[in-house]
């Protein structure tokens, strides 16, 4: 008998056991459960172009030419239940935030903090240099390049925001960006393709689409990337390993 407290989905492929309204939590951010043993989706990569970016967002020159003022950074009105609807201009009136994302690495790990935000829930681990069960090394990935190489990293989770765009831009250090269409909430691993940025390049993703930060190999780390978003930030996430049994290798370079 089904627990009263999960609920079925099935998307084409899968069926996703999960817990109801499930969220995830700050502490679940900085140290997530990875069972030995799971599966590994590949996921491709490309060079990041404005043409194969169509319908996740474009490329940026100019973090300056992305605002809310110049028309090009989206802020998705506040959603209302009532029949009434929202007086013109408002409800997408709290604009965005902006700010340092800082990436490192640390005990063979790819860490992140979100600097723009005003919260504790600002601090992830990214991503995983080696899964559990993979061959150790006591020389594990660590900033500037100074311990073992790695060409991937296995992502645990991803997220998109409803309520606004999100632009990343880095002067000096290329990154990769995993990025899925804004298909909603049946989002399954098949659907993403990372993304090669160049240094001296930014990436803006629309509202709704699928990522999960950005990242940079050990040897181009630490770095801090500036950011803009919505300053509402509502997030909302998919844990791969608990409900699709998979980590997602994301390859680090094309």
């Amino acid at each position: 008998m089904l627990d009263p407290k999960l609920i079925k989905i099935h998307i084409p492929g899968y069926t996703v056991q999960l817990k109801k309204h499930q969220g995830t939590d700050e502490i679940t951010y900085r140290n997530p459960t990875i069972p030995p043993g799971i599966e590994i989706h590949e996921v491709p990569i490309v060079r990041a172009t404005n043409a194969a970016l169509d319908g996740y967002g474009c490329l940026v020159d100019d973090p300056k030419d992305f605002t809310v003022e110049n028309g090009n950074f989206e802020i998705v009105a506040w959603p209302h239940n009532g029949w009434r609807g929202l007086d013109p201009g408002t409800g997408d009136e709290g604009g965005t935030t902006e700010g340092s994302f800082r990436l490192f690495w640390h005990e063979g790990n790819l860490l992140g903090e979100n600097l723009a935000l005003a919260t504790t829930a600002n601090k992830y681990l990214l991503g995983l240099g080696s899964l559990p069960g993979q061959n150790s090394t006591d020389n594990p990935p660590s900033n500037d390049g100074g311990g073992q190489s790695v060409d991937c990293v296995y992502v645990w989770y991803s997220d998109y925001h409803p309520d606004g765009g999100q632009m990343f831009y880095s002067k000096n250090s290329p990154f990769v960006a995993n990025l899925a269409p804004a298909v909603g909430d049946t989002v399954k691993p098949g659907d993403f393709t990372a993304f090669y940025v160049e240094a001296g390049k930014g990436l803006y993703i629309h509202p709704g689409v699928w990522h999960n930060a950005v990242y940079v190999k050990p040897e181009h780390a630490p770095v801090e990337i500036f950011g803009r978003q919505g300053k509402v930030h509502a997030r909302i996430s998919v844990r791969w390993p608990e409900e699709f049994n998979q980590v997602l290798r994301v390859p680090l370079s094309p």
